[in-house]
This record gives C-alpha cells, sequence and structure tokens, in this order.
C-alpha cells in the first residue's frame, strides 16, 4: 500500500467526501484530489489534513502515511531493514560530511583571527543569500576596477590671468 491509498481509506473511514474534507481543512477540494491522486504535496499539507481528520499527530495512523511518504519521495523502501541500514548510512555520510565542513570553517576562523563582531557578520551574511550575492558583486566590481589602467586625469587648465 502506498500513502495515497493509505490516506483515501483513511478519509472514507471518517465517511468524508474530497468536497467535506476540504470544507472541513478550509483548503480547495482538488488539494484532497492531489494527494490521493499521488500529485508532488508536502508533507505538511497531508499532516494539516490528517488533523482535520481527527488523527493525532502521534497516531498510528499519522505515522503510516508519513513512513509511507518518506518512502514514495526517497525512492527508500523504509520497511525493509536492509533498506534502513542504507538509509542509516547515507545519513552518517551526511553528517561526516557535515562535520568536516564545519571543521574546516573553524579551522578558516581560527586561522583569520576574526572579532567576535566578524563572526557575527559572517553568521549574519550566512543565513541570508541575497546578502552573500551582494557581497559578490560588490568584490567582482573592486576586481574589475582593479584591472583596469590607471585613468591619467589632463592637468587643471589655468585660467589666464588680465594683465
Amino acid at each position: 500500500m502506498n500513502y495515497t491509498q493509505l490516506f483515501r481509506t483513511l478519509r472514507e473511514a471518517k465517511s468524508l467526501t474530497h468536497d467535506g474534507l476540504a470544507r472541513l481543512a478550509s483548503c480547495h477540494r482538488n488539494t484532497v484530489i492531489n494527494v490521493e491522486s499521488g500529485r508532488p504535496v508536502k508533507f505538511k499539507t497531508i499532516a494539516e489534513l490528517m488533523l482535520k481528520m481527527g488523527y493525532d499527530s502521534g497516531s498510528s495512523e499519522m505515522k503510516s502515511v508519513a513512513l509511507l511518504w518518506l518512502e514514495s519521495i526517497s525512492g527508500i523502501n523504509l520497511t525493509h531493514e536492509q533498506s534502513t541500514s542504507e538509509a542509516r548510512q547515507r545519513i552518517d555520510e551526511y553528517r561526516a560530511t557535515e562535520r568536516e565542513a564545519a571543521q574546516l570553517l573553524v579551522d578558516a576562523v581560527i586561522s583569520s583571527h576574526l572579532s567576535v563582531q566578524q563572526i557575527r557578520t559572517l553568521l549574519f551574511a550566512a543565513s541570508r543569500p541575497e546578502i552573500i550575492a551582494i557581497v559578490e558583486n560588490v568584490r567582482q566590481v573592486v576586481t574589475n576596477a582593479e584591472m583596469l589602467p590607471a585613468v591619467q586625469t589632463a592637468p587643471p587648465m589655468q585660467v589666464a590671468q588680465e594683465k
């Protein structure tokens, strides 16, 4: 069974139609249809619909739908032990590279002798990609300006003095 079939079974168990659930959840009827047809839907949407149907966030029904949804988007069959161990291995590999990247960042900060204020500024910029884009554009303008030959200015014109 996949999450779409389970979701439909759970909706029908509550005697709800597509329209009835949509009204209950204050959403469009197509949202419910999208979930049941397997169109890409965020789990948050599914969870909100499940809550509106009366299934608690910790219920076995919610957990089952979540697991099946995760299987469908990841392509990993999480109900088989071999698949679960493969998923855990992938997560461990990701965490290892994440730790390595964090250590490289710590080493760079230490070797640069950054002040606390400079570190705070970096953290602020790192959480806002638009600021990083602005800094990169400014850096490019400065680099391009440095590559241009020096512009020589003409000596100031002297005004003829009246005799």
